[in-house]
């Protein structure tokens, strides 16, 4: 069985509750699941990684700066997540990304180098 652990990178450079960020991790969990997983599955391709995943479930929440998650934005394939502004944040503020769901062995060493959203 490999390791399989989804990613979310958070904004670290945003001010924002525990509240309002869990739920911001909430929609791009959920995000994630409908854009990869339902839709492809629905479309009859097969996600291998998704059956290890499930068996844990291991979500790993770490800060990153802005700038880097803008990186990802641009460089597309990732479920970005953006506020809509409604209480706490600015519309548009970019929140999180949804970096996927690998192992720890297929994450590039400046993933790995983040730290844990406490």
């Amino acid at each position: 069985m490999r390791d399989y652990r989804m990613y979310i990178l958070v904004n670290e450079d945003i001010k924002i509750s525990k509240g309002k960020l869990a739920g911001q991790v909430g929609h791009a969990v959920m995000s994630y699941v409908y854009h990869k997983v339902v839709k492809p599955l629905s479309e009859g391709r097969e996600i291998k990684s998704l059956d290890e995943y499930m068996k844990e479930q291991k979500k790993i929440i770490l800060k990153c700066p802005q700038y880097k998650l803008e990186e990802l934005e641009h460089a597309g394939g990732y479920t970005v997540i953006r506020d809509k502004g409604y209480t706490q944040l600015e519309p548009n503020t970019l929140t999180c990304i949804n970096y996927g769901i690998k192992t720890p062995e297929q994450l590039p060493e400046w993933v790995s180098n983040l730290k844990l959203c406490n």
